[in-house]
């Protein structure tokens, strides 16, 4: 049987698809999904939400191809996954030449209890 970490997380990732298909609907062309995953202390909820709709989202929308920003979180685990979509995967990338993505990252440094997990994705489908 699965453990319910994992059910969550495969949950997660499938909601977090349906949202990439809407926000990337935006664009005529593909786009181009970053997911952050992470393991923080369980009692952070609140200030890592905080954090990152105060601080976080601002600062990402001043940035060149960006097409959105949502954060899933488990406040009973500490399991988070932050999705920021992108008109390319260049243009992600290039938020990461920058040092930009890992100042955002680092906003949460003291309460990681693991190193986040970073993924791209091709938006390949949209309807």
């Amino acid at each position: 049987m699965k453990s319910k970490a994992s059910v969550f997380l495969m949950v997660c990732l499938v909601v977090s698809l349906c949202v990439i298909v809407t926000l990337a609907q935006k664009q005529s062309k593909p786009a181009f999904a970053r997911l952050t995953i992470t393991q923080s202390e369980i009692g952070s909820y609140n200030e890592l939400v905080k954090i990152y709709r105060e601080s976080v989202v601002p600062a990402v929308k001043s940035q060149k191809g960006y097409l959105g920003i949502m954060l899933l979180s488990d406040p009973k685990t500490g399991k988070g996954i932050s999705i920021s979509i992108w008109e390319s995967e260049e243009d992600a990338i290039a938020n990461e030449k920058t040092g930009f993505y890992q100042e955002q990252v680092n906003k949460f440094k003291k309460f990681y209890t693991a190193p986040p997990i970073r993924e791209g994705y091709e938006v390949s489908v949209k309807d």
